[in-house]
């Protein structure tokens, strides 16, 4: 039983592109000591690869059905007992099935804190095949309710048979959707419903076949030798939410475009394309997310750290804990708390040479950083 299987731990205190780098300098003063990695739970059943942390304190998870079936989305309930949510009906779905009505595999979860909602991105594509006819689509749950209270479907016009809904962000009535298979940006209008795919011809959005990333000194490679190409990936939004950034995992580099002409139908592709800035060079990441001041976490999978830079790229701190093992998805609550999930797609068998080298118990940390604000 799934609940059986979970620990948790209750804490005390706890095509051309303008490269317009910031300007970077030497800090002036020693790097602060990086702040305290505090376990919140573990699980033996499944790998879940995104948290969100709502107003009220209540810690939501997402298992995604990338291995063996799984879970969609569950809560954790007072005793560490991942509870599915928002009901079993939802965390049901099996082959035959409606998927448009069931989460078939989800990706990640994130938490409009303004409206009190949870949203969860289903690609809709189990055990990377190919997706289940009818299945993409965003959810969004009234936590005050706990109930359904929008399902947004991507059609094939803007979700193709190779696409991968990946992450979100939102602003106002816009919600913006990394598409990680074949690479775009997708805008969803919610009063209207029409969903605009950006940047879908542009390197920008693609990942670069050249980098191959190191863990523990192995290449992450499939059964064919060769590293999956995963295009845009992760996304997040300045602390004025004026600036959308977005990047492939592996890198070379974080993009930056302002909102405003994503959401300017009358640029052409060229001239949106003209407008992206590269903000800065990263290293391969599973996740990254931004503050209330906005100092950039990066998960960096090769050196199983967190690594804190300033707006203008200077290293804050790193924290270094074997125990991170693809740290992908973060969560920060109003009081500052940093929360990441621990979810070993290193080991999985596209990046490990065809077999499957995951070792229970997957981990669900948290830190402070001490200026953190709620994202």
């Amino acid at each position: 039983m799934m609940g059986r299987a979970v620990r948790i731990f209750i804490l005390g205190s706890l095509a051309a592109v303008s490269f317009a780098l910031p300007w970077r300098a030497s800090a002036a003063s020693p790097s602060p000591p990086p702040p305290t990695l505090q376990l919140v739970a573990s699980t033996d059943t499944h790998t879940w690869n995104g948290v969100a942390v709502a107003n009220d304190g209540r810690i939501f998870v997402n298992f995604p059905s990338w291995v063996e079936r799984t879970p969609g989305v569950a809560v954790l309930d007072a005793h560490g007992v991942p509870v599915p949510y928002p009901g079993v009906g939802w965390n049901s779905w099996s082959p035959g099935q409606p998927a448009a009505e069931h989460f078939v595999s989800v990706n990640s979860l994130y938490i409009d804190r303004g409206e009190n909602h949870l949203w969860v991105t289903d690609p809709a594509t189990p055990h990377f095949a190919a997706i289940v006819e009818g299945g993409p689509k965003l959810v969004e749950i009234d936590l005050a309710t706990d109930k359904v209270v929008h399902v947004y479907h991507f059609d094939d016009h803007v979700a193709p048979h190779d696409s991968y809904l990946n992450d979100i962000r939102i602003v106002g009535r816009h919600v913006f959707v990394t598409e990680s298979g074949t690479g775009a940006i997708l805008v969803l209008d919610r009063d209207t419903g029409a969903i605009r795919r950006l940047l879908a011809d542009t390197p920008l959005t693609k990942a670069d076949p050249s980098i191959v990333p190191h863990v523990d000194g192995r290449p992450l490679v499939g059964a064919d030798g060769k590293a999956p190409r995963i295009n845009a990936d992760q996304i997040e939004l300045s602390a004025d939410r004026r600036t959308l950034f977005f990047m492939s995992p592996f890198g070379p580099n974080l993009y930056r475009v302002a909102v405003s002409d994503l959401l300017d139908t009358a640029l052409s592709e060229a001239e949106l394309e003209r407008r992206v800035r590269v903000d800065r060079h990263v290293p391969p990441v599973g996740g990254l997310v931004m503050d209330s001041h906005d100092t950039l976490y990066l998960s960096e999978i090769e050196t199983h750290s967190i690594h804190a830079e300033d707006p203008h790229g200077r290293t804050l701190w790193r924290l270094t804990d074997p125990r991170l093992d693809w740290p992908d998805a973060y969560s920060i609550t109003p009081d500052g708390m940093v929360y990441l999930a621990v979810a070993q797609v290193d080991r999985l068998p596209a990046f490990h040479g065809g077999t499957d080298g995951r070792h229970p118990p997957y981990l669900l940390f948290r830190f402070h950083p001490g200026q953190a604000g709620p994202r």
